[in-house]
């Protein structure tokens, strides 16, 4: 039996188990993205007439943990395949060990996933190399694997298994934060949140691909889908699958959920802290949700979160300080992320402040028109703004409260 708290192992349907890591130790997903929720790692095992069949593994170093738990279901000598949805190492990090303990293993993936995994772990394993729509049959049950590239590996696939209706999706449906539920039949709003913080961060730049590859999942799986089983989270039951679909659209789509403003600012001595204070207040006076990110010499915000949440927004606020006659370095990385990930499709307006420079909104409002953002308009303040400059921003928040 295993004994590791972070370790889950559980049914998710007849003969198919998820064998789950709470990863409460990594900082930054990706060594990039904040993540003080935490994140999962899900592996699933199906058991079929003495077939049994693995499905993606954990990240890499996990390696004990993951033989640990999945000796505790079967001996490794009994394993015939794993299928590798994607090979990114936070779900192909295992394969070595397990080769190195079952040289008859057998895995399954798309042509370039044969080559990655040489190139990763420098292993020559047996290796299938499966077709898009091409179905194994094990027992009772049939997996069809389903080619989704560019979600977000150009290797990425996902398999479909039938008569259960599962559908494994590895980093599509996926989110942060460690779900005290294995299994949930309907998404909370908070879920959502952690969904699309997921979403926009790992697969938001490859946002084109999206909905033409989910319309491909349910076309070859006739729309009869029960279960999505997803590499981070909860698996999705009942009512949350169809509920993760329409989600999934949204986001992909950037549709505004409701009218939420994202304020995003730098301020290196309190200029723009009083700018945004006064748009902040009047915002809210007009009955828009407003979120703020800051940083300041006393604040820094969580990017990962504020790229997720500017993803169904209804607008963006920019505050900009001005640095070295550039935009402050995080904002500047915090634009170009804006532009990475939403491709576009918000309306923004800018603020800037000046000392003895001017040069920061026409190159900012250049880089986010050629991106497909609307600017709305920029206001260049210098230093600290006067009654008249306060006007003048009170008329560009009409024009961004009307935005259509």
């Amino acid at each position: 039996m295993n004994k590791d708290a972070n370790v889950i192992i559980d049914k998710v349907g007849r003969d198919l188990y998820i064998l789950r890591y709470n990863d409460t130790d990594t900082k930054y997903f990706e060594a990039l993205w904040e993540i003080p929720e935490g994140v999962t790692y899900n592996a699933y095992l199906l058991i079929e007439d003495g077939t049994a069949i693995l499905f993606d593994t954990w990240k890499k170093g996990l390696d004990s943990e993951f033989v640990n738990a999945l000796n505790s279901i079967i001996d490794i000598r009994e394993l015939k395949y794993i299928v590798i949805h994607h090979t990114e190492p936070d779900h192909s990090g295992i394969i070595k060990t397990l080769y190195e303990k079952n040289p008859q293993i057998t895995i399954l993936g798309s042509s370039m996933a044969n080559k990655l995994i040489r190139s990763f772990y420098g292993i020559n394993p047996r290796f299938k190399a499966v077709s898009d729509g091409e179905v194994l049959t094990i027992g009772d049950y049939k997996l069809t694997f389903i080619h989704i590239p560019w979600l977000h590996w150009p290797d990425t696939i996902a398999t479909y298994i039938s008569p259960i209706n599962t559908l494994i999706t590895c980093d599509v449906f996926g989110a942060y934060s460690i779900p005290k539920s294995v299994i949930i039949d309907d998404i909370p709003e908070d879920y959502i949140v952690s969904m699309r913080k997921y979403f926009t961060n790992i697969i938001g730049f490859y946002r084109d691909n999206v909905i033409k590859n989910l319309d491909k999942v349910l076309s070859i799986t006739n729309n009869k889908i029960e279960v999505i089983a997803p590499s981070h989270g909860a698996v999705l039951r009942g009512n949350a699958v169809g509920r993760a679909i329409d989600v999934y659209r949204e986001f992909a789509l950037k549709i505004p959920r409701d009218s939420k403003i994202v304020i995003v600012y730098s301020s290196m001595y309190g200029f723009i802290d009083s700018i945004m204070n006064y748009i902040t207040q009047v915002l809210n006076n007009w009955g828009f949700r407003i979120s703020v990110y800051r940083f300041t010499d006393k604040e820094r915000s969580n990017i990962g979160d504020l790229i997720g949440d500017v993803n169904n927004a209804f607008g963006i606020v920019l505050g900009i300080s001005t640095y070295d006659t550039e935009p402050f370095p995080l904002m500047d990385y915090i634009i170009e992320l804006l532009i990475r990930k939403l491709r576009g499709g918000k309306p923004i307006l800018i603020i800037t402040d000046y000392g003895w420079g001017d040069v920061v909104p026409k190159h900012v409002k250049t880089r986010l028109e050629k991106a497909g953002f609307t600017v709305i308009d920029t206001v260049s303040i210098n230093g600290q703004p006067t009654e008249r400059e306060f006007g003048r921003i009170l008329g560009v928040l009409q024009n961004l409260k009307n935005f259509k």
